[in-house]
């Protein structure tokens, strides 16, 4: 790394991961000399990878999650003592707090790329998590659907809110609509009212959310 930027001291350096090969274990059986043992059970063709996790205190929940090594080292050869969190590892965070006191679930969907990450929650509680390869909103509809059939949610007293750094939430929202009563599109600006990004569309709603997660 040579830019200016990148070769400033800083006092701490935090790197948000974006990927699909991450898993979840309660915190309580959680041991980190087996994280490279679980990751490369669970995805023994994820090669080569540095193997990395997150301790969710609120949440009381571990991620186990995966990098390309190479970046992984590019990075720490520069910020020695940088800081990596999985993007799920943050929101799962954040929409734990927002879940708190609905009094019902809540399904978070989160659209990224050309993937699609869904989130479970009740009262703050953890549920469910999975990311799906989506290339447009009838992919997403589909598995938001099947997950919403799997766990027997109520089209009526359950909710789910949208989310993209794209421009599908308004389609998929009025598709969803159809078949359950409370979709709504998540509102950033309400999100992070309190924050320095606030307003601000282009920065990625998961790294937005790492600001405010008191890592």
């Amino acid at each position: 790394m040579s830019e200016p930027l990148l070769k400033a001291k800083y006092k701490r350096v935090n790197v948000l991961v974006t990927t699909p090969t991450f898993t979840t274990m309660p915190i309580v059986d959680f041991d980190r000399d087996k994280i490279n043992e679980i990751y490369h059970f669970l995805f023994p063709n994820d090669t080569p990878i540095h193997v990395s996790y997150n301790a969710l205190r609120r949440s009381g929940i571990a991620i186990i999650f995966g990098m390309d090594r190479n970046i992984y080292k590019l990075i720490t050869d520069d910020f020695p003592f940088a800081r990596f969190y999985a993007s799920a590892s943050t929101l799962i965070e954040f929409f734990s707090d927002k879940s708190l006191g609905s009094g019902h679930k809540n399904m978070y969907v989160y659209v990224h790329k050309k993937e699609m990450t869904l989130y479970l929650f009740h009262e703050g509680r953890l549920l469910f998590v999975n990311t799906y390869p989506v290339q447009g909103v009838n992919d997403c509809q589909y598995y938001i659907m099947n997950v919403w059939q799997q766990f027997g949610l109520d089209q009526l007293e359950d909710s789910v809110e949208i989310v993209d750094d794209g421009q599908m939430s308004q389609l998929l929202t009025d598709k969803i609509q159809y078949f359950i009563k409370s979709a709504t599109m998540l509102d950033r600006d309400e999100d992070f009212r309190q924050t320095i990004t606030y307003g601000n569309k282009i920065i990625p709603y998961d790294l937005q959310t790492l600001l405010i997660c008191g890592f």
